[in-house]
Formats: C-alpha cells, structure tokens, sequence
C-alpha cells in the first residue's frame, strides 16, 4: 500500500511543480498588464495618491513624536 502511495506521489509531484510554476508565471503576467493597461493620467493619479500617502505618513509619524514627548504614555490610553 505504501510502495503505491509513493509510486503516486512519484508520479504527480513533477505535474504539481509545473502547475504551480505556470500559475506563478501567469499571475505575474496577468499583474504586468494590469499595471501596463492603465493609461498615463491613472498611472499619474496613482502615483500621486502613492505620494500623499507617503506625506500623511511622515505626519503621522511626526505627530506621534510631538505626543511622545508632550503626553507621556498616551499610547497606553488609547483605545484602538
């Protein structure tokens, strides 16, 4: 029953790597050419909301310092 088994997993290992190695490279692909499809103004809009993410970002992170020194603890009180 083992010897089977493993005849089997023998068998359809290499077919499971290929599979996976196909549905990986199509996946990529299919994320290539969504980024490729979008036209220069989404391409611009998306790098834009890519950069004010970044800015509130750093803001958040600066407010934080503020409070750091200002309000001891406050991170503690917080209740998210």
């Amino acid at each position: 029953m083992i010897e089977n088994l493993t005849g089997l997993i023998a068998v359809i290992a290499p077919f499971a790597l290929v599979f996976f190695i196909i549905r990986m490279k199509h996946e990529r692909r299919m994320r290539e050419m969504n980024l490729q499809g979008l036209s220069q103004e989404e391409q611009r809009v998306l790098a834009d909301m890519g950069e004010t993410a970044r800015r509130m970002e750093q803001r958040i992170e600066n407010l934080e310092r503020i409070l750091d020194s200002e309000l001891a603890g406050w991170r503690s009180r917080m209740s998210l």
